[in-house]
């Protein structure tokens, strides 16, 4: 299967690149939830975040934290990141790439729906993390 992510990177289909540097590339979604809407992906295909060499995150992150700071002097000092890491969670492309989400205060924004969290709910998953209950 064909990487859109992938192609675009390779200057193989257009995209309204907004940063580029070694590691990592920022353009504008096609599908944006607000005004300056910007998907940032490292340069080489990587599906999650867990893949990711540490060197090759760190020179990933740097482009990431170079992405932020131009939405906050440019668009808003207000704005989401979000990655989606698999089908479940609505990763669609299965490249690894983050969402910034800049907000202007008139769109909707997230909504978490939460619980309370129990004794018995920390309990297994910390049990599954290999950690002991802390109370």
């Amino acid at each position: 299967m064909e990487c859109v992510f992938c192609k675009i990177i390779n200057k193989e289909l257009p995209a309204y690149i907004v940063y580029e540097d070694e590691d990592t590339m920022a353009f504008l979604d096609i599908n944006p939830v607000s005004k300056g809407h910007l998907l940032v992906v490292p340069k080489k295909h990587y599906s999650r975040l867990s893949e990711i060499p540490q060197e090759e995150l760190k020179r990933f992150f740097q482009g990431l934290q170079n992405v932020v700071k131009m939405v906050e002097s440019n668009l808003s000092k207000h704005y989401n990141i979000v990655v989606n890491q698999g089908e479940l969670a609505g990763q669609v492309i299965n490249h690894l790439h983050f969402h910034i989400i800049p907000r202007y205060g008139n769109e909707q924004i997230f909504i978490w729906l939460t619980h309370k969290l129990s004794k018995e709910e920390a309990q297994e998953v910390l049990e599954k993390l290999g950690k002991n209950l802390i109370v």
